[in-house]
């Protein structure tokens, strides 16, 4: 009893809906599932802050359904931009998958997104994968992962 039994969503809070969902939807390609504006004594108890309005954009990955993305915009009250770096406490990430992360790096580099390096190459033993980090319009820290390769025996790992 009490033990989680599914990953529903997880949220990003951003400073600029439209701007966000340029990115997330165009960009990355996510698919907005529903929107819905929150307001009045449930948000605001939930949240514990008085007088909340939040704007909230569900959006999904084509291959993920059952896992959403919640875009929350804070309209009341005013938020700041955290500056929570990778390797702070309570910081976070997310990762989504591509079928070529040195592709999708080189594409979105001349688009304008921000990586923090170029695309590193792990080897686990019974395979590699290829992972770049890369931030959103408000410097939300996100990963880009190739989907592993199996190593067969005596190859050489790529990179």
């Amino acid at each position: 009893m009490g033990a989680v039994t599914i990953l529903d969503h997880v949220s990003v809070t951003v400073s600029d809906m439209e701007r966000s969902l340029d990115f997330y939807c165009g960009l990355l390609g996510l698919e907005e599932v529903e929107r819905h504006r929150l307001e009045g004594d449930t948000i605001s108890r939930m949240a514990g802050k008085p007088e909340v309005v939040m704007e909230v954009v569900r959006v999904k990955a084509p291959g993920s359904p059952k896992v959403l993305l919640d875009l929350q915009q804070y309209v009341v009250p005013d938020g700041r931009v955290s500056d929570a770096q990778l390797g702070d406490a309570a910081h976070s990430h997310i990762c989504f998958g591509v079928p070529d992360v040195w592709g999708t790096y080189r594409d979105w580099l001349a688009r304008g997104v921000d990586f923090v390096s170029e695309p590193v190459t792990f080897d686990l033993g019974w395979g590699v994968v290829h992972v770049v980090f890369f931030k959103d319009p408000d410097g939300f820290v996100l990963e880009l992962m190739q989907d592993p390769i199996e190593l067969k025996e005596g190859a050489e790992m790529p990179g």
